[in-house]
């Protein structure tokens, strides 16, 4: 009985940090519900970065890779941006900061089929990598307007 008490104690504690961990948000790591399904947000971001001199490195498919395992995965992509001149000043105000070249976009479904995007604030890039120069400040201000011009071009919520 004591086995059996125990084992309840403790599937219970763990379903509620489970259930903690899936809702946690951190003032670092910005999410927003967007108005697009994934592959359209894609669309979007490509066009709106354009004019800004950032390009689309890379993108990698989560729910691909999935199922290859044959595991199942909502629509999950990164997205990887890169506007060269931004990074290489950044780069050098220290090289840590290739560490965020470059920068991740996590576009994805939920369960209740509303897409997100979620990315790293670039003004804790600053704190991270210990950037106190003002250009290189000023930089990171760019960079998290850039991405505010994404939210607002994605309809975020």
């Amino acid at each position: 009985m004591k086995k059996l008490i125990f084992l309840i104690a403790i599937a219970t504690f763990f379903s509620s940090c489970a259930q903690k961990t899936q809702n946690a948000t951190s003032k670092f790591i910005k999410d927003y519900q967007i108005n697009y399904k994934v592959d359209d947000a894609i669309e979007i971001i490509s066009k709106t970065l354009k004019d800004k001199n950032y390009q689309i490195s890379s993108i990698f498919d989560h729910e691909k890779n999935a199922l290859k395992l044959k595991e199942m995965l909502y629509p999950t992509k990164t997205i990887n941006i890169y506007n060269p001149k931004i990074a290489t000043k950044l780069i050098q105000c220290n090289p840590s900061m290739a560490l965020e070249m470059p920068i991740r976009i996590a576009l994805y479904n939920k369960i209740d089929g509303k897409t997100h995007i979620t990315y790293t604030d670039p003004e804790y890039w600053s704190l991270k990598h210990n950037i106190k120069d003002s250009e290189c400040l000023k930089l990171l201000i760019v960079i998290k307007n850039d991405l505010y011009d994404l939210r607002v071009a994605l309809g975020a919520k």
